[in-house]
């Protein structure tokens, strides 16, 4: 079921807190990479920090910035840490 999600997004250097609306099945996602509005293909990268299912509000803590293959690689690394892929028992 897709529902409404509050995307709050802060601590990024040189820009303002933002909230962003989103469409989300379940649970936000553990990173999201958002280019930065009128920056030439620069994205920043966040990491989840807190969820309130009540008010629907996500929110994020800036991490990174650069083009985006890197920032994708690295929130993909930070995804490998936080949710290792568990050993069949």
């Amino acid at each position: 079921m897709r529902t409404q999600w509050v995307h709050q997004l802060r601590d990024c250097p040189d820009a303002a807190d933002v909230e962003v609306l989103a469409a989300e099945e379940g649970r936000p996602r553990q990173v999201l990479a958002r280019e930065r509005p009128g920056a030439g293909g620069l994205v920043d990268g966040y990491v989840l920090q807190s969820i309130d299912p009540q008010r629907r509000t996500a929110v994020y803590a800036w991490v990174r910035a650069g083009e985006a293959e890197q920032v994708v690689e690295y929130l993909l690394d930070l995804l490998a840490e936080v949710c290792p892929v568990e050993r069949a028992r």
